[in-house]
């Protein structure tokens, strides 16, 4: 048998989870390009699923006349946020993020219809003949901006989502005992994921009324509550399949496609298929938070840090998403893995009306990491100390105390690590 009778690959709307020796298969068949991805599936009659996003970053939503698309031959369905039967909201922490905007877009990756066709082409005409009254609305796009107190306030609570400290010891009196104080602003942007595959999904609603979608995510079950929220409808209407994504690292976590291929396939009785093209990809989807970290660090001229105090100021875009755990779980890491008796963190999460920042691996973690690891680096300099021997002096280690004032787990092995990087390099950390 050859290797490419080997590969294992899913037949179009199944999916059987690959174990022992199908698993080596199925890496094959992603190495090789033979994998089916949501992307590759096709069912009878299948229609084109496309969204219209808001041309302003942000606006009032007066009209949206979808008379002259529907009657484009060739046009099955044309939704707006009055055709969502259920809630209209969806959200990881806070429910404020609409799955088609209905009286206002907060930023250019806001919906404000969903069409289904029989192509792309046609799809794109009916898109091309949706008629929108829109009033242009102010807009902020920097968190600095968006907390002065004459800017445009996104919500009626204002800007500010949340302020979070963390505070431990006396970080203002310890830092006036520090012999050498290194202070900086780092500024880290906004990234997108890159993922190879677009976000896809294929949904049918079949004559028992079950609507299975197929898609690669990370929960699946969130597939299904979000899905329920939309329609009003129990759970156990919704079936959800998941299939190999072509990668995500974070990001196809949004909830939105899902339930636009849904209400549409629901609305048409056909399957439907949403395949974002890259470009709208890159304008739809959530992104790594940007963040600006002001960071103070504070030692004795033995290298031992005595304080840091550190200011993020986060922006999460015109949603929550998960921005709120993002920040905190950043805050928790802001000082590195060392030792620091007396520390000051204070983190503001701020909208605007910029694309959404959500979810990508670490959390929020490499802007406030790379701060720490820089002033780690700088005081160093200072001291005119190895920067390794610096991180071992601070090393936390079994019994020492994070910035919450929790203890560190067992299997922390800062110290060693340092050290059998020190090894490697010659270095003897007793010396300098």
């Amino acid at each position: 048998m050859n290797n490419q009778e080997l590969w294992y690959r899913s037949e179009a709307g199944t999916w059987v989870d690959p174990k022992g020796e199908s698993s080596l298969r199925s890496h094959l068949a992603k190495a090789c390009g033979q994998m089916v991805y949501a992307s590759d599936m096709y069912l009878p009659n299948m229609l084109v699923g496309k969204a219209l996003r808001s041309p302003y970053p942000h606006c009032k939503i007066n009209h949206i006349d979808v008379s002259a698309a529907e009657k484009i031959p060739g046009v099955h369905a044309v939704l707006t946020a009055k055709d969502i039967p259920g809630k209209n909201f969806v959200g990881k922490t806070v429910d404020d993020q609409p799955f088609i905007a209905s009286t206002k877009a907060r930023t250019v990756l806001d919906t404000l219809a969903i069409v289904a066709a029989e192509n792309e082409e046609i799809a794109d005409r009916a898109l091309q003949a949706i008629v929108l009254d829109l009033e242009p609305l102010p807009a902020v796009f920097t968190p600095q901006e968006a907390l002065l107190p004459d800017s445009p306030q996104l919500y009626p609570n204002g800007n500010l989502l949340l302020d979070f400290s963390i505070i431990h010891g006396n970080a203002q009196e310890a830092m006036k005992q520090a012999d050498v104080i290194v202070e900086d602003t780092y500024r880290y942007p906004w990234i997108e994921h890159a993922y190879l595959e677009t976000e896809s999904v294929v949904a049918v609603a079949d004559e028992d009324g079950i609507i299975t979608v197929w898609l690669g995510v990370h929960n699946i079950y969130g597939e299904r509550q979000v899905l329920s929220q939309a329609f009003g409808w129990p759970e156990h209407k919704f079936r959800v399949i998941h299939v190999p994504p072509g990668g995500s690292f974070g990001g196809k976590d949004d909830n939105i496609i899902t339930v636009w291929a849904a209400l549409l396939a629901y609305r048409t009785g056909r399957p439907v298929r949403f395949v974002l093209s890259r470009k709208d990809s890159m304008r739809g989807h959530s992104k790594r938070q940007s963040q600006i970290v002001h960071h103070k660090l504070g030692a004795l001229y033995d290298g031992t840090i005595v304080a840091a105090q550190v200011e993020i100021l986060s922006d999460t875009g015109a949603y929550a998403h998960w921005g709120i755990g993002i920040i905190q779980f950043a805050s928790l890491q802001s000082t590195g893995p060392y030792r620091v008796p007396n520390a000051s963190v204070n983190a503001k999460l701020v909208y605007t009306n910029n694309i959404v920042g959500g979810a990508m691996r670490c959390w929020g973690t490499p802007g406030v990491e790379f701060a720490a690891e820089t002033q780690m680096n700088r005081l160093a300099e200072e001291l005119e100390m190895h920067p390794l021997k610096l991180r071992w002096i601070n090393a936390l280690r079994k019994g020492d105390l994070t910035i919450t004032g929790t203890e560190v787990p067992p299997d922390c092995y800062v110290k060693e690590t340092i050290e059998a990087a020190a090894h490697s390099i010659g270095l003897t950390l007793d010396g300098r």
